[in-house]
């Protein structure tokens, strides 16, 4: 098992609502920068949009991580945040379980992870701030191992599933938490470009004619992810132009 690269204080606990609603508890606590909190039965985990992430009691794995940047991120970068989470679970995946595999492994805009067009994980990054900068970062991670229960409308999948292998719920905590901490370093060693270009070439459907629906309008719309912005809009061709979206300004759709 690998080394962190900066120490971790991790909380384990047997039950809890939500792992971030915890962490808010430690937003000011400064003796360790990396705090874990990680629970064996989330009862009510909360995802992007406010949505509920349904996890089985020792059977998934669902933790927060709260840090503070080690240089100054401005609000208007927080975006950088989904980036080097999703890179980090997409390389952690790629690295240990899909070198003998065929799986294809995606980061769907902003920052869930697909393998074989089926969720497995999802991630709710929260963020406190202090005179436009960021102060604190709550990510709060949630990956389907050995759930069972997998509705049809959520479109998702677990890693045994996928995989028909046995995992150990530590053994990724702990390496998810290492490649985290590996890839914020490579953001502070090399900067937003190097990560941005991984991020976008591992895009979900990107150049691929897909279909939207958009909020603001309530229309549905037929067009090709090219790549974000750098502010973390997400980039789509469609009537010969390119157009630009928040997150809660469009949603995906199964073709």
């Amino acid at each position: 098992m690998k080394k962190f690269i900066w120490p971790i204080n991790l909380i384990i606990l047997n039950e809890i609502d939500s792992t971030n609603l915890y962490a808010k508890k430690y937003i000011h606590y400064n003796k360790y920068n990396w705090i874990v909190i990680w629970t064996m039965n989330q009862t009510k985990g909360i995802g992007m949009n406010k949505n509920s992430w349904y996890t089985e009691k020792k059977r998934d794995l669902t933790f927060s991580i709260v840090f503070r940047p080690i240089n100054t991120l401005y609000i208007k970068k927080i975006y950088i945040i989904n980036i080097i989470i999703s890179n980090a679970m997409h390389k952690f995946l790629s690295e240990y379980y899909n070198k003998k595999n065929k799986e294809q492994i995606w980061i769907k805009w902003p920052n869930d992870i697909i393998i074989n067009n089926k969720k497995v994980s999802g991630i709710l990054i929260e963020n406190s701030f202090f005179l436009k900068k960021v102060h604190t970062i709550i990510v709060g991670i949630g990956l389907n191992v050995y759930q069972k229960q997998l509705k049809e409308g959520w479109n998702a999948s677990s890693l045994e599933k996928i995989f028909n292998i046995n995992f150990d719920l530590d053994y990724l905590l702990h390496n998810i938490i290492y490649f985290i901490q590996k890839e914020y370093l490579i953001f502070t060693k090399n900067g937003e470009k190097f990560i941005r270009e991984y991020y976008i070439d591992h895009l979900y459907l990107k150049d691929i004619i897909s279909l939207f629906y958009i909020y603001k309008t309530k229309n549905y719309i037929v067009g090709i992810i090219r790549s974000i912005t750098d502010q973390g809009f997400l980039v789509i061709e469609f009537n010969n132009r390119l157009h630009f979206f928040y997150h809660k300004e469009i949603k995906f759709l199964i073709i």
